[in-house]
């Protein structure tokens, strides 16, 4: 079950599932300040309760529920090197603006105006919320990984920085293959990506803007295609739909 909010799902009816043998995993790829409590309330029934951060599995287990991680898949058939470029800035951003709803809310907004400041024109962001956007892909994936071939830099920031935890951006970007993703650090981002492999890891806009004049130059072609073209393999290995059943199944096969 993959379910955003409270209301959807009634513990009598997973009880009667139950009754007819089925294995429930709850999942969520989302994240909030704290474990919904409409999740926590139906621990007990379900099989397992996952996310796609630690640290709600790590809290979940601390509370004696059934918990494990369990990562989020894109769609290779959508984000995907072949097919159309959009004519874009060579700096993107795809992220919705909450103002400060989110701990990284406040940090996100900063780093726009940092870039818009330094790089001008060079830079575009996409998404809800922002008054100086380019433009908005959230009503079309394959509309949005046109962009994403079209640019040569594409920045991942999360709104909230634990462990193992990113959006699904930083697969959609690396599944794409073209723009070189440079992916703010968080904790255990080294168990996945290796930096200077997969993708470039920075820590503070000083960081960001190092790394965004280094890969605009002409000479760091080969350097960034190489980097993108690891980062699509690894995409494509490991955190595609497919992988992400395989996963679930694997999950089943250890708990059951």
């Amino acid at each position: 079950m993959q379910i955003q909010t409270e209301g959807i799902i009634h513990r009598s009816t997973i009880v009667e599932l139950k009754k007819k043998g089925a294995f429930i995993i709850n999942w969520t790829g989302d994240i909030r300040n704290q474990v919904p409590q409409w999740m926590i309330e139906i621990a007990d029934v379900v099989d397992l309760t996952c996310f796609s951060n630690m640290r709600d599995v790590d809290w979940m287990k601390k509370h004696n529920y059934r918990s494990e991680y369990l990562e989020q898949g894109y769609d290779e058939n959508i984000y995907k090197p072949q097919g159309e470029a959009m004519a874009v800035p060579p700096i993107v951003y795809f992220a919705n603006n909450y103002n400060n709803q989110f701990p990284m809310g406040k940090f996100r907004i900063q780093m726009n105006d940092f870039l818009k400041d330094r790089f001008k024109k060079q830079y575009g962001i996409y998404g809800n919320g922002w008054n100086n956007a380019n433009g908005n892909f959230n009503h079309s994936q394959p509309v949005e990984a046109s962009a994403y071939r079209g640019a040569k830099i594409a920045i991942n920031v999360s709104n909230y920085e634990v462990k193992q935890y990113s959006s699904d951006r930083i697969h959609r970007i690396m599944g794409t293959g073209t723009a070189i993703c440079l992916a703010k650090h968080y904790q255990d981002i080294e168990k996945v990506y290796t930096d200077g492999v997969h993708l470039r890891v920075w820590e503070d806009l000083n960081d960001l803007e190092i790394l965004i004049n280094y890969y605009l130059r002409d000479g760091s072609y080969f350097e960034r295609f190489g980097i993108t073209k690891n980062g699509m393999e690894l995409a494509q290995k490991n955190f595609t739909f497919q992988s992400m059943i395989k996963n679930i199944i694997a999950l089943w096969e250890q708990k059951k």
